[in-house]
């Protein structure tokens, strides 16, 4: 509650002094003045109160000060020399504080706008006296979005519907998240909603969607029911992973962010599940959301009847690397050994494109469609995360293994082109950045990159990665293509929107992935590059590869036993 100031009121005109009186908030002093006059007013104030007030002078210039209790100077009060100047200040001290008002002297007005002015006028005016504690109360978070579903309800509770058992029916039945439209018709609005107890105290929706502060990504609770929400305005068709973490430690910060693991898990009313065996408890999964216009993912799902191929898997040992790996190939239905060459797939990170992203299935439908030829794929293990991170970002070392040792191991034991046309080097993040860097420094054995949100924002002195300052320079590998001449080399490039730039450090996949595009296409290269509403996960990417792959490979003849 805002209280009444009381304000002594002490004049001086001319040397003369003048009658004081109480002055009450929004109880406006209204003076005539000449040049040279100075009023002084004293307002008395608790350590903390937040005074907030305005002068209007018509006629000529006034200034005004605040002086602490002691007699020095807190501060002036600035704005325009003419009209309105609003002025506000925060008491450091409880005491009397004095806050004068002077008119210009005549030479100052000999200085302004209105050099004659021999009179004119002041309004002042005391708006505001806000106590410490009462203006650092918390505040209700304001409603970014509204849900006409959760507004809906929100009457009906304040109307007296004793219950929210019907809400949470209808929930049941028809899923969650709920989505309803915009005002804008490529946007929804897309609504989390979680059944508090009595021991929830906040809800946080993860997801990849995009980074955003953790209050942001926080539910409120609808008035005192056991509904909790968060209203999201999305792109139309978006598809993304997402968790709950009730009760969550409410920071990214560790040590106290650990707990997050011991809470978060996937929506129970989301039927839709992601990254978890059909056994699995809702604290091993996270949820899957495909909104209404999400592009479709034809090649993911295996068809009754289509031919599969087979996987073998293998050990190699590097020289030049001095570790070992696994290697997966998948080798079509037709294929024969010492038969006519096969098309090639060259693919990082072997587990997440056997599991998360189900790569024989996507081969077995594309052939069997006769969408791309017939081909064998080489999938790459990573011995270690470890190793992850510094083989796969640009790294001379790594390109060579590829070059030297992988493919003569591939081709001394499979029939597969040795046509760069008719060869591809894919994966996605750092494995993205990985297959464009490939075909940079080997043109001759891998004619096409496919490129799955590359990690373009990587250079060697970006510290470790996103979270790394924005005076680091990024897009290290763009640079090279820019010095680089023309190679015989074709792209299909892919990002989400999702995964945009929001901490300013240049260190995101958005961004780069448009300015490596624009410096191929600069260039003179072939390069398929799409946007989708998604975020950073294979969620996307199992349905971009094969997108990809159609885009790259196309329905091309398959070589015969003569070719190269």
């Amino acid at each position: 509650m805002r209280t009444v100031a009381v304000v002594s009121i002490v004049l001086t005109i001319a040397g003369s002094a003048a009658a004081q009186g109480p002055l009450a908030i929004n109880e406006a002093v209204e003076r005539w003045v000449v040049p040279g006059t100075s009023h002084s007013y004293t307002i008395t104030a608790d350590s903390g109160d937040y005074i907030a007030g305005s002068i209007e002078q018509q006629g000529m210039p006034v200034f005004g000060t605040v002086f602490l209790p002691d007699g020095t100077k807190l501060r002036g009060l600035p704005g325009p020399r003419d009209g309105k100047r609003d002025f506000a200040f925060i008491a450091d001290t409880a005491g009397a504080y004095r806050l004068e008002v002077r008119t210009a002297t005549t030479a100052e007005l000999a200085q302004s706008a209105n050099p004659g002015a021999t009179n004119g006028r002041y309004t002042l005016k005391l708006t505001e006296k806000i106590a410490f504690e009462e203006r650092l109360k918390p505040v209700a978070r304001p409603e970014k979005y509204v849900s006409p579903t959760i507004e809906a309800l929100r009457q009906q509770l304040a109307g007296g519907k004793a219950t929210t058992d019907a809400f949470w029916k209808e929930r049941a039945a028809a899923g969650t998240p709920i989505v309803e439209p915009d005002k804008e018709p490529q946007r929804v609005l897309v609504t989390f909603v979680w059944r508090g107890t009595p021991s929830t105290r906040n809800v946080v929706v993860l997801g990849s969607f995009g980074s955003r502060p953790i209050g942001d990504a926080s539910m409120t609770r609808l008035l005192d029911s056991d509904v909790w929400y968060l209203t999201m305005r999305l792109p139309a068709g978006a598809r993304f992973a997402y968790s709950l973490s009730p009760n969550d430690p409410m920071t990214f910060d560790p040590p106290r962010s650990a707990q997050r693991m011991a809470s978060v898990q996937s929506d129970p009313l989301n039927p839709n599940r992601w990254l978890c065996a059909p056994d699995a408890s809702r604290y091993e999964c996270q949820s899957m959301a495909e909104l209404p216009g999400a592009p479709a993912q034809p090649w993911i799902a295996r068809v009754s009847g289509t031919p599969a191929g087979t996987v073998e898997k293998h050990r190699l040992k590097s020289e030049l690397l001095q570790n070992e790996r696994t290697i997966s190939v998948y080798t079509p239905p037709d294929y024969r050994a010492g038969g006519a060459p096969h098309a090639l797939l060259v693919l990082f990170d072997e587990a997440a494109y056997l599991n998360q992203v189900p790569t024989p299935v996507i081969l077995d439908n594309l052939i069997a469609a006769r969408k791309i030829p017939s081909t064998v794929a080489v999938l790459i293990a990573n011995p270690s995360q470890d190793t992850r991170s510094k083989e796969l970002p640009p790294n001379p070392t790594f390109a060579e293994f590829l070059a030297t040792e992988l493919l003569p191991w591939v081709r001394a034991r499979y029939s597969v082109t040795t046509d760069p046309s008719r060869t591809v080097v894919a994966g996605s993040s750092y494995g993205g950045i990985a297959a464009t860097y490939a075909g940079l420094r080997h043109p001759e054995l891998f004619g096409n990159v496919l490129c799955q949100s590359g990690s373009f924002w990587w250079a060697p002195d970006h510290g470790a990665g996103p979270g790394a300052d924005a005076t680091s320079e990024t897009g290290w590998l763009a640079k090279e293509f820019i010095k680089s001449p023309k190679l015989p080399l074709r792209f299909w490039m892919d990002a989400g929107v999702f995964e945009v730039d929001t901490f300013g450090t240049g260190g995101a996949i958005l961004e780069p992935s448009r300015h490596m595009r624009d410096v191929l296409l600069a260039k003179g290269y072939e390069v398929h590059y799409r946007q989708y509403a998604s975020g950073h996960d294979y969620l996307n990417w199992r349905g971009t590869l094969g997108e990809g792959l159609i885009a790259l490979l196309g329905a091309q003849p398959r070589e015969s036993s003569a070719g190269r």
